[in-house]
């Protein structure tokens, strides 16, 4: 949508009813649920030259968030605008300067004052990728790809949105056979099938599994849970028989906005893993991270 009529249509809202204003976006919710939670992570983004890059800034400051941002300043930082009937969200959105996000940047910021963000790779680390990121930045995605992920370093992937698989199949493939972690939700894998020729989900999974990097995919399926389809043995072994296992969701007595639950659902995995939990923990903190973020306004988990 354009910048002005997105604009327009939130001074609209605030007029007629309740507005918030949070920080957003599928991988920073990620990130700030993951601070929350207690990983450190870093965050990689674009921005423009406005007040509202300000108050980005001012909000990582404050939360004790790392970003690494690239300042574009012929555009704006983007903007979307939410708007809730009972429990049914509508998104309008203007993704701004973070269209523009590039490979040059990520590769500089790659050294921050002397210091890479990269761990030695003998030790665990995860870069995460959702899936908004890939219509406009597939050359940053094969950069991390080719000259990134290897060894400990493993690529986790979210596919997002199944018009973001429908549109941009071949990159979304691509990613996926490298990602040792796949997250998405049954209309996302079902796209994700038919786009790679698979007959079923359980085929896609399969090969995923037995040609690619693949380890783990979570496929959420909201209210009935998740299942899990993994080869996954231990970290450092090779991939052992494929197994599908499913996990109940935990009651939510009163939902109260659903925007942002698979990137809560993300953080808590990703959490629990880096803690070197177990598969089954790390999926039963992850549905009970998503199950407390659906009760609250926005992707946050509720104040302790």
């Amino acid at each position: 949508m354009e910048l002005e009529k997105l604009n327009k249509l939130a001074l609209e809202a605030a007029e007629s009813s309740q507005c918030l204003t949070k920080p957003g976006g599928s991988a920073l919710n990620t990130a700030r649920i993951l601070k929350q939670l207690g990983t450190d992570p870093t965050f990689f983004g674009a921005v423009g030259a406005d007040k509202h890059a300000e108050e980005l800034r001012l909000i990582f400051r404050e939360r004790g968030i790392e970003a690494r941002l690239q300042t574009i300043e012929s555009t704006h930082t983007g903007q979307c605008v939410c708007l809730m009937y009972e429990d049914n969200p509508t998104l309008y959105a203007n993704i701004g300067a973070s269209a523009q996000f590039s490979v040059q940047a990520l590769s500089q910021a790659a050294i921050h004052e002397g210091q890479s963000f990269l761990r030695p790779l003998e030790r665990k680390q995860i870069l995460y990728v959702e899936g908004f990121f890939v219509p406009q930045c597939a050359d940053v995605c094969d950069y991390i790809v080719e000259n990134l992920v290897r060894n400990r370093r493993r690529l986790a992937l979210n596919l997002s949105a199944p018009y973001i698989v429908r549109g941009h199949a071949q990159t979304i493939l691509k990613l996926a056979r490298h990602a040792f972690f796949l997250f998405g939700n049954g209309q996302e894998f079902e796209e994700l099938a038919a786009a790679s020729g698979s007959p079923s989900v359980d085929q896609l999974a399969e090969q995923l599994l037995r040609e690619g990097q693949t380890r783990v995919i979570c496929i959420t399926k909201g209210s009935a849970g998740v299942q899990v389809i993994t080869n996954y043995v231990d970290e450092l072994g090779p991939p052992g028989p494929i197994s599908v296992e499913d996990y109940r969701a935990p009651r939510v007595e009163e939902l109260v906005d659903a925007t942002g639950a698979g990137d809560a659902f993300v953080a808590g995995f990703l959490h629990a893993w880096l803690e070197k939990r177990s598969l089954g923990e790390s999926i039963r903190m992850a549905t009970d991270v998503a199950a407390k973020v659906v009760t609250q306004v926005g992707c946050n988990l509720p104040s302790p």
